[in-house]
């Protein structure tokens, strides 16, 4: 049974160990390129803008030399005006949705800014899901990219006639521009919804693309220095199946051939583009600069190919990976939970339905904890009781090892060994194998813990109290991994052992390998597990006594 045990306790820390540290580690960016001649985008070092201070208008106008693009602008009360084609106007429609405000120039005709209401970054401002960009980039989401260098250059660079307007309930913003030779025109209906339609046409018809990125957001700087948190990696869905595009082993262009959508994600948030009609899907990188080390970072686009005619309509997504939300759209395949997605999602169910009677997620942990540990306590006791009984019966284990000395050297000896020991699990009631199964049940539900405090939004930035104020992020002072730890070695000190030396180092040295691991993990993963050691003190305190007093009992 010893080798069993031990082969589940190896196998657990091996799993979370290439979970946890090996696994992101393995396909690092060992290319270093030049740094481009001109810089592209803002270092990932910039904070993000800055919300609205004030209720958002429905238009702003100002001239283009006195407001550069990629800066967030104060709300003006001012209406949109008629801009002549190839006019100095340049304006912004700010659509101020429920759950987000977002903003279009008629530069290019483009989006400018997506803020989330709900959700906000570290400094308190709103999140904003179109990346920060050098004053005069034309890259904006829902840019022009053709063939034609040409095309590309009017397209984005031009001053489009505005016609905003409002139907049912939906805002209409329609973008014209032509100069005698190129015509475009680009159409947006946004409702209340993070889902909105899009248009485009080209004339005459030429070889374009639609646009968005690069990435998906400014970073954090504790995100950029995390190993656990995807940041800016491309997305794709065709026939049904799911394809992520890592960002760091991306090629400079990648046909992804005919998609139903394809896009750029994070742990937490997505922008999509998904045509209505069957299109080629387009993921393409560029390399920036990414703080003051001259450091390259691989940033991604995602781009549908129009049609032959030069018309290319579709919806877009620009929102929070949130469960019911993705659902609703048909998104539902990037919020990815990982090998036990299963039981993360039920996890995170639970986890909702408990938050709200406790209102704060450290508690309802806590609480689903407790119920994880009454659900399991029959095979933590039968563990328990078996431990006991084998620390029992180790006097008897001991003299058969007596009579095979050579059972190491001698394979027949070993076999004759084995199978007396298994005569004598027989004759005590103790299944061999039965401790192994506590510890294997950890790893999946650890596994989807770990997965849901990554990925679901719901539990972004959740605080639970004192200095714990994000429990998807890592404790700040490591406090939870050493108590964690702590309450580790009282759990063994605790737990009958059959003597073995070999058993007892491993079982010493088990809580410092899992410490070491888990101090970088979100602290409700580490708060899950230190409460099911606290659990399982308090229970083989009852069962120590239990034992005691009635030793015959199984």
């Amino acid at each position: 049974m010893e080798k069993r045990i031990f082969s589940a306790v190896l196998i657990s820390i091996g799993l979370l160990w290439l979970w946890a540290a090996v696994a992101p580690r393995l396909f690092p960016d060992l290319m270093k390129r030049p740094v481009p001649a001109a810089s592209t985008l803002v270092p990932e070092t910039t904070p993000p803008r800055p919300a609205p201070t004030a209720a958002a208008s429905t238009s702003t106008t100002a001239t283009a030399a006195a407001t550069p693009l990629g800066q967030a602008q104060p709300p003006g009360a001012a209406p949109i005006a008629a801009v002549p084609v190839g006019g100095s106007q340049l304006t912004e429609s700010i659509v101020d949705a429920p759950n987000f405000v977002a903003r279009f120039s008629n530069r290019g005709a483009t989006l400018v800014s997506f803020q989330l209401k709900n959700y906000q970054a570290k400094d308190g401002s709103q999140v904003e899901l179109v990346k920060a960009r050098d004053a005069g980039r034309t890259d904006f989401p829902f840019a022009i990219e053709s063939s034609d260098a040409n095309v590309s250059r009017k397209a984005n660079s031009a001053l489009y006639q505005v016609n905003d307007r409002t139907e049912s309930g939906t805002r209409i913003l329609e973008y014209r521009f032509s100069d005698g030779s190129l015509s475009v025109t680009k159409t947006f209906r946004i409702s209340s919804q993070y889902l909105f339609h899009y248009e485009v046409a080209v004339s005459p018809s030429t070889a374009y693309r639609i646009a968005i990125g690069p990435g998906i957001r400014t970073l954090e700087r504790e995100e950029k220095d995390s190993q656990f948190i995807i940041t800016g990696n491309g997305v794709v869905q065709r026939d049904d199946s799911l394809k992520v595009v890592a960002r760091e082993k991306a090629d400079k262009t990648s046909l992804l051939g005919t998609v139903q959508y394809v896009g750029i994600e994070d742990n937490y948030f997505l922008s999509v583009l998904r045509p209505d009609k069957p299109s080629v899907g387009v993921i393409h990188a560029i390399d920036v600069p990414a703080g003051a080390k001259n450091d390259l970072r691989r940033e991604l686009y995602a781009a549908v190919n129009a049609g032959p005619d030069g018309q290319l309509a579709g919806s877009a997504f620009f929102g929070p990976k949130e469960t019911y939300t993705l659902d609703q759209y048909g998104l539902e395949k990037t919020l990815q939970f990982g090998m036990f997605g299963i039981i993360a999602r039920f996890l995170l169910v639970g986890l909702t339905a408990i938050n709200k009677y406790t209102h704060n997620y450290g508690f309802a942990i806590i609480v689903l904890t407790i119920l994880i540990k009454i659900v399991l306590y029959p095979l933590q006791h039968k563990w328990i009781v078996s431990m006991k009984k084998m620390q029992k019966m180790q006097p008897k284990m001991e003299a058969i090892k007596a009579r095979y000395k050579k059972a190491k050297t001698d394979p027949d000896q070993r076999q004759k060994m084995n199978a007396d020991m298994m005569k004598l699990y027989q004759q005590e009631g103790i299944n061999p194998a039965g401790g192994c199964l506590p510890f294997a049940l950890q790893v999946p539900i650890l596994w989807g813990f770990y997965n849901l405090l990554s990925h679901a939004i719901e539990l972004r930035h959740a605080p639970f109290i004192l200095w714990i104020h994000d429990l998807s992020a890592k404790d700040p002072y490591y406090i939870t991994p050493l108590l964690m730890m702590i309450t580790m070695f009282i759990q063994q000190a605790m737990t009958p052992t059959t003597g073995d030396a070999m058993q007892k180092r491993m079982f010493y040295i088990m809580p410092l390998v899992m410490g070491w691991i888990f101090k970088e993990l979100p602290s409700g993963v580490v708060l899950y597990y230190l409460m099911q050691n606290v659990l399982t003190i308090l229970q083989q305190l009852i069962m120590n006594k239990f034992w005691k007093d009635q030793p015959a009992e199984t």
